[in-house]
């Protein structure tokens, strides 16, 4: 777990420091931020959402949209005209007003079809689950989808970025949870959820971890982690 300040102190109050609702609720903050990013851009970038969009609007918004909610460039890479009309032909979008060089767009078409590419592009819902989700949706469902897709592209790159080498004159400080065997360093694990946490706070957890498929586990698991800080809260 790390925080924006090494030396904040801070009591846990309770031993469910991570149990399920917290996470959910961790969840739902990341994509309430996400949504309120998407619409803040959308006010400067698209003041008018009655303005009819070309497919070349379309693609220049979107890469606008991914370069200011600072999500990886790779997004938006190869992102094309043609990209949209196999959007189209695969009718994962709703379909524009008018045909082929005459077709126009709106911002209904923009949340679809960067929705699409989100999902496209992490792997994590597939471009068939995306088209139910999104083909014929309404403005917040279409926003509500993408938001959360922005919170899981935010995850991924934290948990790329903490992967990272870091540059620091700070040495952290490391301790093991209660009843850890301490054991020589290993190499870093490959898959990990990345929690976030109020008060800026992440938690890495493997992705082979037990916590992940049972309460029991979770739960054991959210009382160390509320032993370990209370012991170590000078922090």
């Amino acid at each position: 777990m790390r925080t924006n300040k090494l030396r904040t102190r801070r009591r846990v109050q309770t031993s469910a420091a991570l149990a399920p609702r917290d996470i959910d609720r961790a969840r739902r903050d990341a994509e309430q931020r996400a949504l309120r990013d998407l619409q803040a851009w959308r006010t400067r970038a698209v003041s008018d959402m009655m303005t009819p969009l070309a497919a070349e609007d379309l693609v220049r918004l979107l890469r606008d949209c991914i370069a200011t909610l600072a999500l990886d460039a790779a997004i938006a890479a190869g992102f094309s005209v043609n990209t949209v009309h196999y959007y189209r032909r695969k009718d994962i979008i709703d379909p524009p007003n008018g045909r082929t060089a005459a077709a126009r767009y709106d911002i209904h078409h923009l949340w679809q079809v960067a929705g699409a590419r989100l999902a496209g592009h992490l792997g994590l819902v597939t471009l068939a689950e995306a088209r139910s989700a999104i083909r014929g949706a309404d403005t917040s469902t279409l926003l509500a989808f993408l938001a959360a897709r922005v919170a899981d592209a935010r995850a991924g790159e934290a948990v790329r970025t903490i992967n990272r080498p870091i540059a620091s004159a700070v040495k952290p400080v490391v301790r093991p949870l209660p009843g850890a065997v301490k054991a020589a360093p290993s190499t870093p694990a490959t898959e990990a959820l990345m929690i976030t946490l109020p008060g800026d706070a992440w938690c890495i957890i493997p992705a082979t971890h037990r916590a992940h498929r049972s309460r029991e586990a979770a739960d054991a698991l959210a009382r160390a982690l509320a032993t370990a800080l209370h012991n170590n809260r000078t922090l």
